[in-house]
């Protein structure tokens, strides 16, 4: 008996390894993971306009139009302009393992407009070095990593409202501002 309960124990043992390893392991070993699948369709600098009927998000919501911009801050900082409407409006920001690391929505506008610039932390140390501190209307974000993912959602009031929150979305810009275009 004691024998049987000693396997049954190892048994249950190595079944429980092998589950945490299997579910610590997935995500890495998955070859089609959630930014792979956004920046097949995502462009730089600039927003795509994804409707939830063909989001590569997984459940998506009828309701809710998103916009995909990629990032790498390697080749400068990014500088978001977003103008929101009555309707709900909300900015995450992703980084390429997937890790959402700054949200905000519509009700931080400051008179309908979202400025937000992001940066590494040695792009940030400098522009605070020459710039100063932070202004109110224009957030400096530090990302952690240089590579990733702005994700723009927009609700639809109403049915017959779509096309306007579209125009909405298309009018965002995500930039990445170089040396160059800094001057």
């Amino acid at each position: 008996m004691m024998r049987f309960l000693l396997w049954s124990l190892a048994g249950v043992l190595i079944g429980i390894l092998a589950h945490i390893l299997s579910v610590i392991a997935l995500p890495r070993l998955s070859t089609q993971a959630g930014f792979q699948r956004v920046a097949s369709i995502a462009r730089m600098d600039g927003f795509t306009i994804v409707p939830a009927d063909r989001t590569p998000l997984p459940l998506p919501d009828p309701a809710i139009i998103a916009a995909f911009c990629r990032y790498n801050l390697g080749d400068g900082p990014l500088k978001l302009h977003v103008r929101v409407a009555t309707g709900f409006v909300s900015i995450s920001f992703y980084t390429s393992a997937g890790l959402n690391y700054y949200a905000l929505t519509d009700r931080a506008a400051a008179d309908g407009v979202i400025d937000i610039n992001l940066y590494t932390a040695a792009q940030l140390a400098q522009v605070r070095a020459n710039e100063g501190p932070d202004q109110p209307g224009a957030p400096r974000l530090q990302a952690p990593q240089e590579r990733g993912l702005v994700v723009l959602r927009a609700l639809i009031p109403e049915s017959g409202e779509k096309a306007e929150v579209e125009k909405l979305l298309a009018a965002a810009t995500c930039t990445t501002v170089t040396a160059q275009s800094a001057d």
